[in-house]
């Protein structure tokens, strides 16, 4: 059988889904498009190391085959390396310049590395060339959405809409717009929509949590309670972050006996357990799930607070270890090893937590236009308001009896909010020049001289509002700005309003309380470590604080 010939039959067999067959045939022919048929064929199996493996080694034959490297890329966002297939789609794209193909693999990479103005414009080529192009059309809207542009992301999704591509991902982003628009019932429309066509978890994630904070709970109890059972689980923990935690039990007993017993299952009643501070029930829940999937991260988190809360930190760092070192820049591990090693009493502890280094305050500069900090705070308060929509916190956060914003400031247009993010610069570029630049430390080794956004968003606490203790998981630098603080913080006399370091949201043994605590006042900014517990102590009766908090992320 000629090469031709051979290539041919192993690319029909490929085409009828013969893999078995496509294998044998292609294997034994030396040519570069025998291999890169061959990668095709293991993507087509899973087997993307393998694909990789054929296609490089068809790529290094054939140079000049943009072909080849973009279904390198092709491959490589199926195997989540997203860095890879960036440069694959480049790759592509230098041997033939706007190729859609190449194009829109490039701007699915960038979507998911969240490098948003770098995808719109890959999705506003790719729309040059197919206007109509309905994955084109989306991509450019969801990035939209991100990049705060909302009225024109809104227009796209329902233009789309009308031209009948009725799919639940559409209804999906745009009541995500509507809904950071602070259009807050049409958002929740058009989220009932997307419920309703693809039952999902992030979306009844996102569904159930915008009808918390809209305060709709009959709304949001009758979600819950209409789950399909393969959701019922995790409308269970949607209950208990809410704070009902009784009905979370009664709803997790009311599971059948086959899902108790499996390990998520089990996790989550030990959080229940910790948040109603049962510590033998929760570390015995924990470790239960954790005999199941040792592996699971989820899973060691209940096992690790389990065995923290009973004062065994060798044995929370054991199963923290393997995380730490496969994500060494995850804040929540490494929140969770300095627990560890502070409950030890590990010497490495102070090392890691250097509260007078690292939990500095500083005096916010004057934003341009304005001539003091009180008549910056005051034009700031009254822009806030607008953006805020919500009329509670939300589920998943350490928010309690307050409203946050419904949208990113950062992408927020009014101008007095650009002056605050305008105003920040100087403070973090202070803070990484006294961080230094320590390879021996997670938060020095980090630090570039170079910072992006990661969030920045503004809570308004009322009566009885508090943050619990918690970290930024997404964040390297987290901060507090204080736009408004009440008389009784001011006071000083029972420390309410003011924020607090160290001291994790869950008990442990030894007690692990408070190690620093900062007063707030109008115009102060404290930057810290994403990584390091904090939480406020409550402000009470009618009393108000506002803050902007924001979190960084090294480039």
């Amino acid at each position: 059988m000629s090469v031709q010939a051979a290539i041919q039959r192993g690319y029909q067999a490929y085409q009828r889904g013969d893999l078995v067959t496509a294998r044998a045939t292609l294997q034994s022919v030396q040519h570069p498009q025998a291999w890169h048929l061959l990668g095709l064929v293991e993507r087509k199996a899973g087997q993307y190391g393998e694909a990789l493996n054929w296609l490089a080694k068809a790529e290094r034959a054939d140079q000049r085959n943009p072909e080849i490297p973009n279904n390198q890329g092709r491959v490589a966002l199926d195997a989540g390396q997203v860095g890879d297939a960036e440069r694959f789609f480049r790759r592509a794209l230098s041997l033939r310049p706007n190729w859609e193909p190449a194009l829109t693999g490039l701007g699915k990479s960038l979507n998911q590395q969240k490098r948003w103005q770098e995808a719109r414009t890959v999705w506003g080529t790719v729309l040059q060339q197919k206007p109509q192009d309905v994955s084109g059309r989306y991509n450019a809207a969801m990035a939209d959405v991100e990049l705060g542009k909302l009225d024109e992301a809104d227009a796209a999704f329902s233009q789309l809409l009308e031209n009948g591509v009725d799919d639940a991902a559409i209804w999906f982003m745009r009541g995500r717009a509507r809904c950071e628009a602070s259009r807050i019932e049409a958002g929740i429309a058009d989220l009932e929509a997307a419920w309703t066509r693809r039952p999902e978890p992030h979306v009844l994630k996102n569904l159930a949590n915008t009808l918390w904070m809209a305060g709709e709970t009959q709304r949001f109890e009758r979600l819950l309670s209409s789950v399909p059972d393969e959701l019922a689980l995790m409308a269970v923990d949607l209950r208990g972050q809410s704070g009902d935690f009784d009905g979370a039990r009664g709803a997790w007993e009311q599971l059948n006996e086959a899902q108790r017993g499996q390990a998520a299952a089990l996790a989550i009643k030990s959080v229940l357990h910790r948040d109603l501070k049962q510590i033998d029930a929760a570390y015995e829940a924990g470790e239960a799930a954790l005999a199941q999937s040792p592996n699971d991260a989820f899973i060691i988190d209940a096992a690790a607070c389990g065995r923290l809360m009973l004062g065994d930190g060798s044995g929370a760092l054991k199963i923290i270890q393997p995380l730490r070192a496969a994500e060494p820049h995850s804040q929540h591990w490494l929140a969770y090893e300095m627990t560890a090693l502070r409950v030890m009493g590990d010497a490495r502890y102070e090392h890691l937590v250097q509260l007078d280094n690292h939990v500095r305050p500083y005096e916010l500069p004057v934003p341009d236009g304005f001539s003091s900090i009180e008549s910056f705070n005051a034009a700031f308060l009254e822009a806030l308001e607008p953006v805020r929509g919500f009329t509670t916190h939300p589920l998943d956060q350490s928010l309690r009896l307050g409203q946050q914003t419904s949208r990113d400031l950062v992408t927020t247009p009014d101008p007095v909010i650009q002056a605050y993010i305008k105003a920040l610069d100087q403070p973090i570029r202070a803070f990484m020049q006294d961080m230094g630049t320590a390879q021996d430390h997670p938060l020095s080794a980090r630090n570039t001289g170079r910072y992006a956004f990661n969030g920045c968003w503004s809570v308004k606490l009322t009566g009885g509002g508090r943050h619990v203790n918690h970290i930024h998981s997404e964040g390297w630098i987290s901060s507090a700005y204080y736009a408004s603080v009440p008389a009784e913080t001011r006071a000083g006399e029972s420390k309410s309003g003011w924020i607090k370091f160290s001291e994790p949201p869950f008990p442990t043994r030894p007690e692990t309380p408070p190690e620093k605590w900062i007063q707030p006042e109008a115009g102060l900014l404290v930057l810290f470590p994403s990584y390091l517990w904090h939480g406020t102590e409550p402000i009470s009766g009618t009393s108000e604080r506002v803050t902007a908090p924001f979190d960084v992320v090294p480039v």
